[in-house]
């Protein structure tokens, strides 16, 4: 093992993992890039946990364990490790994924070469409990520019791919605004990006992740939606000095409930076209970036509004289909739909 400081350390929160977290340790250690420490928090875990990590740490000292003697949750947990991190550069995964080979080596390089740069993430290949493999989840951004315009609406990198400075994590934490509580990656990166931060994405899908049903995500799901509805609220107002009613800025941020109406569903696509001009205007060398991503957030909205809307609302979503058929119809757009429609999950 090089015995410099090492310059990436993965922080990798655990909390009963033992079916997966020997895969996730496994891809970290058979990295291409060598120069890794692996940060692995165990967040008071009952099962196995502990010993597979004793076990990792035993026989390969670039893994190193911190322990939470009682559960402290996934912000303090992220905020510790990222405080304890050796590298100038930290990275995330989580403990049911795995990692491509060269995924460490990809990101240190876009780092190294790209200083404006300062947090990057990847595609990522999902796949559910079982390892079969779901639907495609596209990047929508891969340069600064299509992430100011993304971030508007979405997260702008998948936060267990990302790799970052350690600097910037340890200025933005984790957590905060009561807004962050299930959303903390997309409120870290709204400041991230509001500081002055540079994102891009690798195009590729150098991770695998699990969806879990049980996650956090999906178990807190009503209070996520809520907060990153008003989190972006407050993104778009203090970026764009504007504030959509709360009708349309659910719309515009894809978050579609039976409360939703059809002056809702038209007027937020509105405020798409709106944002997406200003940022055309902002951003002209990511202008083709910008109009691919309003493209496929355009498709996602309409496919949610005929999922999830009241009669009306989806016979509103058939009249605006109509609209923006010519939109629809890019190839971007045209590709995203179809893996839409495609069987949910294929065994791998």
């Amino acid at each position: 093992m090089n015995l410099k400081t090492p310059l990436v350390s993965v922080v990798l929160p655990c909390y009963e993992a033992e079916e997966s977290l020997t895969a996730a340790l496994d891809s970290l250690l058979d990295q291409t890039y060598r120069d890794v420490e692996v940060l692995a928090i165990d967040d008071g875990s009952a099962d196995a946990t502990p010993r597979i990590l004793a076990e990792y740490a035993a026989r390969d000292d670039r893994v190193r364990v911190l322990r939470n003697e009682a559960n402290l949750g996934v912000i303090r947990t992220l905020n510790r490790g990222v405080a304890a991190a050796r590298g100038e550069i930290v990275a995330r995964m989580d403990a049911d994924d795995v990692a491509a080979p060269t995924r460490l080596e990809r990101q240190v390089a876009l780092l190294e070469r790209r200083p404006e740069i300062g947090v990057v993430g990847t595609g990522v290949d999902p796949v559910d409990r079982r390892g079969r493999r779901l639907r495609p989840r596209p990047v929508l951004c891969t340069g600064p520019g299509g992430a100011r315009f993304v971030s508007l609406f979405a997260t702008p990198v998948m936060h267990p791919t990302i790799a970052a400075r350690t600097e910037l994590m340890r200025a933005h934490p984790y957590g905060g605004p009561p807004e962050s509580l299930h959303t903390e990656d997309y409120e870290m990166f709204v400041r991230m990006l509001e500081g002055g931060v540079g994102f891009a994405n690798i195009d590729e899908p150098l991770m695998r992740v699990r969806d879990d049903p049980s996650s956090v995500s999906a178990r807190f799901e009503e209070i996520q939606v809520e907060n990153f509805v008003r989190c972006a609220g407050r993104h778009l107002e203090r970026t764009l000095g504007v504030k959509p009613d709360p009708g349309p800025r659910r719309v515009l941020v894809n978050r579609i409930d039976g409360t939703v109406r059809p002056t809702d569903l038209r007027e937020g696509l509105r405020w798409l076209d709106r944002v997406e001009r200003e940022f055309r205007h902002r951003e002209p060398d990511s202008a083709a970036e910008i109009r691919r991503a309003a493209d496929l957030q355009r498709v996602d909205v309409l496919v949610q509004a005929t999922l999830k809307g009241a009669p009306a609302v989806r016979l509103a979503a058939s009249a605006l289909a109509l609209r923006y058929g010519g939109r629809l119809l890019s190839p971007a757009a045209r590709g995203y739909l179809a893996g839409k429609l495609r069987p949910a999950a294929t065994r791998r």
